[in-house]
């Protein structure tokens, strides 16, 4: 069999690789300038007046974060990203404990004025969303104004917004609070236009993940699984909202059910979010910034600016306290975003960093117990086993793992909980999905349509199918008997762990879905908690009192770290499509699923990235 074959999409993939060395080089050169100029300018800056003390008092909270809420911010510092040189920037990372500890801190802070609250550009899961809209409430009863703005409310940031004193809308805008929506792409007529033939092997019956691969639609046993966990969330979501805004109950989903007729009847959506009671004031931009300055006058008495207020990060730092360090500690390893093999990234929870940061933990006498912060909807088995072996080596020191479900801890994100000593869930976590599914596309379809004949002789019958044919039938028995083998040991990891027959597990497994609250019940976890309630169950099962807590990250090289503050001051954007923009970010997640030579047995929930709410 000739080794050197290059199959057409690697070649596409080295001459996309050679395009963006072309314009990562090209970009270089610019940004060097722009280093020298800026290592000048710091310079005869560094001789200027220092800044002012800066301070809360007689201020307003300006809570805007524009970005994604994570658990822990992670920095991509191994190469420019395609986004990086088209898109000219990167996504905002913020640390949802920095949230709500800026929230909690601003309902005692006297000195504050108010608290403006304006979240229409943060992405976030639900439990993520739940979790600063108590945090909002709780600025409100304890007596501190919030005014909530927006120029368009999704769920989400309207679920934050409802708990707030007042609600401004935009004119030009409106609340899109209209429900939990899941809708996916079906691709099996393209890929059957395109030629291209998906060999597609499941286990689990409700493992929902290669559907648009073998489907045209949504399957039945899909929707009931989205839908036992998703209207309960609903309702809990409109609870809170209608509770906030104290209007009767069903508002919000009546508006959810008559909106368009709404809208044709009065095309003026914030006038008829108005109508609804779902706000207090329909303003423009210079609107509102005549009623902030009527409500908190800026101490430059200047009626065209916004009241003197301070941000998140200025105001988390003023807050933030030294704590004391103990001999104890509790090491905390996180694992977000998507498993894969390589280093940890934004989106990705590269099994490489996780499995050092593990060993650290290992290595590090003082560390007494081991919090596992999960927040994945899954991935690579293969990632998935390589963390679980880490943390294999990790338990035989007879130290406890504890295991802190966030958002999401499904699939791929299970498997590797199954050797912690206790499980907590938050009620909102999207859990199970345990399933394992397998896709190898093949090109026979499109070497037949070119006229193109695949050809040759081989040593062994294992070599003598390649992906440019069809898959015979003894390549495909052992490939499925492969991913029910994977399953079974799935299954069976978790069934160990959670102490039950692996025939009552059957039930809960085939990839169903399940909320933190589901899974308590049924057995899949063991208390409703916090990451803080993780970390007192670590330290007693670790019999110590006093500790502290260590979180492993990405290591960053010094000088990465150093060209990364340079270029985020540096502050170079570039304009790009924003079509094109969407067809990059999912170009790398496609292309994962279709290369040949890539291991394409999967632990991953797809149910979950309905989950996060963009703005």
């Amino acid at each position: 069999m000739d080794t050197n074959k290059k199959s057409i999409w690697k070649q596409a993939d080295e001459f996309l690789a050679m395009t963006r060395k072309i314009l990562v080089n090209g970009i270089t050169a610019l940004i060097l300038i722009v280093i020298t100029f800026s290592f000048i300018g710091g310079i005869v800056g560094s001789f200027g007046d220092s800044s002012e003390e800066i301070t809360s008092e007689d201020k307003v909270l300006w809570f805007k974060p524009i970005g994604v809420v994570v658990d822990t911010e992670v920095i991509n510092t191994d190469s420019f990203t395609i986004e990086d040189v088209l898109g000219g920037t990167s996504t905002e990372q913020h640390q949802l404990q920095d949230l709500l500890d800026v929230l909690n801190h601003a309902a005692d802070d006297e000195d504050l004025l108010a608290v403006y609250v304006n979240v229409s550009e943060l992405g976030m899961y639900w439990a993520s969303a739940f979790k600063i809209a108590e945090a909002v409430k709780n600025v409100r009863e304890s007596g501190k104004r919030v005014i909530a703005y927006a120029e368009e409310f999704s769920n989400s940031s309207y679920l934050i917004s409802s708990q707030a004193n007042e609600v401004l809308i935009n004119e030009m805008g409106q609340v899109t609070a209209f429900g939990l929506s899941r809708k996916r792409e079906y691709y099996v007529d393209l890929y059957k236009n395109l030629k291209i033939n998906y060999n597609v092997f499941t286990a689990g019956d409700f493992k929902s993940g290669p559907e648009p691969y073998t489907r045209d639609s949504m399957s039945e046993n899909d929707k009931l699984a989205w839908n036992e966990f998703a209207n309960p969330m609903w309702k809990k979501m409109t609870d809170m909202m209608e509770d906030g805004r104290q209007l009767a109950a069903g508002t919000i989903q009546e508006f959810g059910d008559n909106a368009w007729e709404l809208y044709k009847e009065n095309p003026e959506a914030a006038q008829v979010a108005l109508n609804l009671g779902l706000v207090d004031k329909v303003v423009t931009r210079e609107e509102i910034k005549q009623y902030m300055f009527e409500e908190f006058p800026n101490s430059e008495n200047d009626k065209y600016a916004f009241p003197d207020s301070i941000s998140i990060y200025d105001y988390l730092a003023e807050i933030d306290e030294e704590k004391e360090e103990f001999d104890n500690k509790i090491a905390v390893v996180n694992i977000e975003g998507a498993i894969m093999t390589g280093e940890a990234a934004y989106g990705i929870a590269g099994s490489d960093t996780i499995v050092k940061n593990i060993q650290s933990a290992t290595k590090n006498d003082d560390v007494k117990a081991l919090v596992l912060r999960v927040n994945s909807p899954g991935g690579s088995v293969y990632a998935s086993e390589l963390i679980t072996n880490a943390l294999n080596e990790f338990k035989a020191t007879d130290r406890p793992i504890i295991t802190s479900m966030g958002d999401i801890a499904a699939s791929g994100g299970v498997w590797v909980t199954t050797n912690s000593d206790h499980i907590f869930a938050e009620e909102d976590t999207l859990t199970g999905s345990i399933g394992v599914y397998g896709i190898i596309p093949t090109l026979d379809g499109i070497y037949d349509w070119a006229g193109i004949k695949v050809d040759g002789t081989t040593s062994t019958k294992a070599s003598e199918w390649d992906e440019r044919q069809s898959m015979p039938e003894y390549v495909k028995d052992a490939i499925q008997a492969s991913i029910d083998n994977t399953y079974f040991k799935f299954v069976s990891k978790v069934s160990d762990n959670r102490l039950m027959e692996y025939e009552d597990l059957l039930p809960f497994a085939g990839g169903r879905i399940w909320s933190g609250s589901k899974a308590l019940e049924i057995g899949l976890v063991d208390t409703i908690g916090d990451l803080t309630d993780a970390l007192s169950y670590a330290a007693k099962l670790a019999d110590i009192e006093e500790y502290s807590v260590k979180t492993y990250t990405k290591e960053i090289d010094p000088f990465d770290a150093f060209l990364l503050e340079l270029f985020e001051n540096i502050d170079i954007k570039t304009s790009i499509d924003p079509r094109i923009e969407m067809l990059i970010g999912e170009y790398p997640k496609h292309m994962m699923l279709i290369k040949p030579d890539t291991q394409n047995v999967m632990a991953y929930c797809f149910e979950c990235e309905a989950l996060m709410n963009y703005k």
